[in-house]
């Protein structure tokens, strides 16, 4: 007797599954089958998976909107390859120079802590972004640029003073020099217009 295969074994029905649902977690309920499965299966048929961005105040669309906030940054665009275009699941968020780094993005009212949770690091540079929602909830408020080899393994935690412990790793100081407050200006209007409304892309 022949025994049909699984839906996610189709790829045309895993990818339209994934689409509707907008979630590796809800289209492996609707198949019944662990997340882990789905995402084994979008990998194999090279099925891109990207959270839908600023839904329901998903932390994965939020982060994701951060990461694309950072690839085409006028500072980092040039040398920034994103990895998240073909997978959110992906180990790293990116290469930068050729180096690993990671994305990491906070909406805390009340601390500024991005977490790490890392045995060892295994990327060169934590590129951590701060918003603040009331003042715009798409834009962040500061960047830092961390090298990994001075972060903890737990949590950064940075605040937005001057005698802050990773002050001198804020984007903003490489503004004027590294790129021009009109360019990062206009960077921001685009990227607001773009992404104000919800989207998969």
């Amino acid at each position: 007797m022949k025994h049909n295969k699984p839906l996610y074994h189709n790829k045309k029905y895993l990818r339209r599954a994934y689409l509707s649902s907008g979630s590796t977690r809800k289209a492996a309920r609707l198949f019944n089958v662990s997340n882990g499965t789905v995402i084994r299966w979008m990998r194999k048929f090279h099925i891109p998976r990207e959270p839908k961005l600023y839904l329901s105040n998903s932390n994965s669309g939020r982060g994701r909107l951060c990461e694309l906030y950072i690839v085409e940054h006028p500072y980092f665009k040039k040398h920034f390859k994103d990895l998240g275009i073909f997978d959110d699941k992906s180990k790293f968020d990116g290469l930068w120079f050729g180096d690993r780094v990671n994305i990491k993005s906070t909406h805390s009212k009340k601390k500024f802590t991005f977490r790490i949770k890392k045995i060892k690091h295994d990327v060169v540079y934590y590129i951590c972004c701060i918003y603040i929602d009331e003042i715009d909830p798409l834009i962040p408020t500061e960047v830092f640029i961390i090298p990994a080899k001075i972060s903890p393994r737990t949590t950064i935690t940075a605040t937005l003073g001057s005698k802050s412990k990773y002050a001198q790793y804020r984007l903003s100081l490489k503004r004027g020099r590294e790129f021009t407050s009109k360019s990062e200006r206009e960077y921001n209007d685009k990227f607001k217009k773009k992404y104000r409304y919800p989207t998969i892309k």
